[in-house]
């Protein structure tokens, strides 16, 4: 299991930085208006923010009694 957790988090950790920006030009495109300042989606990238694959990890672990 530790690999594969590993390799998960591996690769969320890679991914965040897109994670954040395709979520704003997909709510911009899906609008079709800019809306890279509105609430939501600050909100978003502020959750979505390197660090969060510790957090996913932890409670992963925490919900099958690992940690």
């Amino acid at each position: 299991m530790a690999t594969t957790l590993k390799a998960a988090k591996s690769k969320l950790a890679a991914k965040i930085p897109s994670m954040r920006e395709n979520y704003s030009k997909g709510m911009s495109d899906f609008f079709g208006t800019d809306v890279s300042g509105s609430g939501p989606v600050g909100a978003y990238k502020a959750k979505v923010a390197p660090g969060m694959e510790n957090e996913w990890e932890k409670g992963l672990k925490r919900r099958f009694g690992l940690g």
